[in-house]
Parts: C-alpha cells; sequence; structure tokens
C-alpha cells in the first residue's frame, strides 16, 4: 500500500494541472487502484504503476460492462431504441 500512496504521490503535480473534473476523474481512478490494492500487490510487477493501471482497467471495464447489461435489461424490457448506447 506504501507503494502505491508513494506512486500517487508522485502524480500530484499532473493532478494539480488538470481541470477540476479531469481531477475528479483522476481521482476515482486511484480510488480504482486502491480498491484493488491487495490483488495487485500479488501482480509482483517491478513497477507499481503498471498493476495499479491494471487495477484502474479492471474497475473501468466493470463500470462499462455494467453499463452494457444495463442498457440490454432496458431494450429487452421494451425501452426503445438505443439512448446512445449502441451496443
Amino acid at each position: 500500500m506504501q507503494t502505491l500512496q508513494a506512486e500517487e504521490e508522485a502524480w500530484k503535480l499532473f493532478r494539480r494541472a488538470l481541470r477540476k473534473e479531469d481531477q475528479e476523474a483522476f481521482d476515482a481512478l486511484w480510488r480504482f487502484a486502491r480498491y484493488h490494492a491487495a490483488p495487485a500487490s500479488m501482480a509482483g510487477r517491478p513497477m507499481p504503476f503498471e498493476a495499479a493501471l491494471m487495477a484502474m482497467l479492471v474497475a473501468l471495464e466493470r463500470q462499462f460492462l455494467e453499463l452494457e447489461r444495463v442498457e440490454k435489461k432496458r431494450r429487452d424490457d421494451g425501452g426503445g431504441k438505443s439512448g446512445g448506447l449502441d451496443l
């Protein structure tokens, strides 16, 4: 966990340069990395950022799959044409 915190700290100047809404997105990505810190530590990657990035990607993919599931259910329930998510 300390390594992950150090990695996040190293990105502090980058975060500060982002617009407010992008800072919120950036913070969400790091929350994903912290949530998956235990599995990421098991990866044994020589560069801690690789494991953090994979944790972020896993969380984003889960969100995407959930959106697909909700959209499919909406269409199957007679919700009509997709509202911009043509999946």
